[in-house]
């Protein structure tokens, strides 16, 4: 396992509690996996965010290989497949120019796994805040598809984004 390169932090905007990993000219938002932290439309990742509007801290780890779980300083951990077709996978946001991130998928076109860490997303649920306190580390390998997990999930953000196995838990 070698780590290939690490980039961030870099300022992301977020609108209407989103951001992207996603080809440069895709435009399909509708995710076929759902999760409280990331969804995914089997070629873009959707990262859900606590604040509604302003910028999040993004740091981006490529590997070689699946990294091992490190998820001691994480609220929440999820993983989600998607599909790279054509262009190289960047992070973008809905209505503003992409963060200062290089690609993310190295070895071109192919299936990649992302491993998403968030932490920070009660602080401001909700607001518009020009720098917030909420991070996000990607991890992205090449590997084949595999379902959407979640991995750890204890905020609140999440909660309120997570469907209840059973009744008795709403």
């Amino acid at each position: 396992m070698t780590l290939i390169a690490r980039h961030g932090p870099a300022w992301t905007y977020i609108d209407y509690h989103q951001f992207f990993l996603i080809e440069p000219d895709q435009q399909d938002y509708v995710p076929e996996e759902a999760g409280p932290l990331i969804s995914t439309t089997g070629e873009a990742v959707i990262v859900h965010t606590g604040i509604a509007n302003g910028n999040v801290a993004v740091h981006i780890e490529i590997h070689d290989h699946e990294p091992p779980l490190d998820d001691a300083d994480w609220e929440e951990v999820a993983e989600a497949s998607m599909q790279v077709e054509e262009g190289p996978l960047m992070v973008r946001c809905l209505m503003e120019d992409p963060p200062d991130l290089p690609v993310l998928t190295p070895a071109g076109p192919g299936p990649y796994r992302v491993r998403a860490h968030a932490r920070g997303r009660d602080i401001a649920y909700d607001g518009c805040v020009s720098r917030s306190q909420e991070v996000y580390l990607f991890q992205i390998w090449s590997t084949p598809y595999l379902p959407l997990h979640v991995l750890k999930q204890t905020d609140l953000c999440g909660k309120g984004l997570r469907r209840p196995a059973h009744p008795a838990e709403e």
